[in-house]
């Protein structure tokens, strides 16, 4: 059972419409510096992020500091960049890359900074994943259903059940996940 958790909570983890909070994280961008690894224990020390929402500096001896945003690039973009080591006071252009080792990310700046700065980055953050059976499951409202009629269908299945065996199951299930990802909608 805990192994069908996991996995359907990591699973979940890949969709936008799961992330259901935002979390704010500081640091500070090392002068001469164009690269930093995002990850837990690594130089940003948090769980490696799917994707950035939104980064920023903050304005060198602003109080309160003062939150500018820095652009954001695609791989075509940055690809394109034909002068990547230009150096500069502040970065303008950001680029975010989840790395195949599954647990860190690697966050490129751009141009290279000429003094330490403080860098803003918010970021969507998943529900946990259980690490025992004794693991509470916490979301926000809506949650609750959807973890427990998401792992009926994944447990269902290995039964020799098909889940087209039960409907009623189905249905439950569809509305669970429409209750939980429907307030993390963005209208365009």
């Amino acid at each position: 059972v805990l192994f069908h958790v996991q996995n359907m909570i990591d699973a979940w983890a890949a969709n936008r419409l799961t992330l259901s909070r935002q979390l704010r994280t500081t640091f500070t961008m090392p002068s001469g510096d164009t690269t930093i690894q995002v990850g837990t224990g690594l130089a940003v020390n948090i769980v490696r992020p799917m994707e950035i929402n939104t980064i920023n500096y903050v304005i060198p001896g602003s109080s309160p500091g003062i939150e500018v945003p820095i652009g954001m690039m695609d791989e075509d973009a940055f690809a394109a960049l034909s002068i990547k080591e230009l150096s500069s006071a502040l970065p303008i252009q950001s680029f975010y890359q989840t790395n195949m080792d599954g647990v860190s990310g690697t966050l490129q700046l751009w141009p290279e900074v000429s003094q330490d700065v403080t860098i803003v980055i918010y970021t969507p953050q998943a529900v946990g994943v259980p690490t025992s059976l004794d693991t509470d499951l916490v979301g926000p409202p809506g949650y609750q259903d959807a973890f427990m009629y998401g792992l009926a269908e994944r447990l269902i299945t290995p039964l020799g059940v098909a889940v087209d065996a039960v409907p009623m199951l189905s249905a439950m299930a569809s509305r669970a996940w429409t209750n939980m990802t429907r307030p993390n909608i963005r209208p365009g």
